[in-house]
């Protein structure tokens, strides 16, 4: 193979790869809201395994569903409730789609940060 037809290949296998992240990039509500959902499914994978090494749960009312029902069924309601508010400002969308966006936008960015911090945190924690 010639060098220039492998870099004719390399290109063509990276500005697929950049159309398809762009597509899920794009700003629009139902990737948002699919965003949300995913962080939603990080955070609850990642607080479960981070509460079976036996950290506590920082969040109060998280914390006291933990107590009552246990790790699971404590952490999927308030996952469960997330999600469920989550597709309540999705179904408003048709309303205020400008709204939506922000809503969604600011929940996104939010969860985002914290998940981030978060991860630090527990791994400076096992670092230390």
């Amino acid at each position: 193979m010639s060098r220039l037809a492998f870099l004719l290949l390399v290109y063509t296998k990276i500005d697929l790869v950049v159309r398809a992240m762009a597509a899920f990039m794009i700003s629009s509500i139902w990737s948002q809201f699919k965003f949300n959902l995913l962080l939603q499914i990080f955070d609850g994978v990642f607080t479960y395994h981070v509460l079976s090494l036996g950290v506590p749960e920082a969040n109060p009312f998280v914390r006291n569903a933990i107590f009552s029902w246990g790790e699971v069924w404590g952490l999927l309601y308030w996952k469960l409730l997330a999600c469920a508010l989550l597709g309540l400002i999705f179904a408003l969308r048709h309303l205020k789609q400008s709204l939506t966006l922000n809503a969604l936008t600011v929940t996104s960015t939010v969860y985002s940060c914290l998940f981030v911090i978060s991860l630090y945190h527990f791994l400076w924690v096992l670092h230390v």
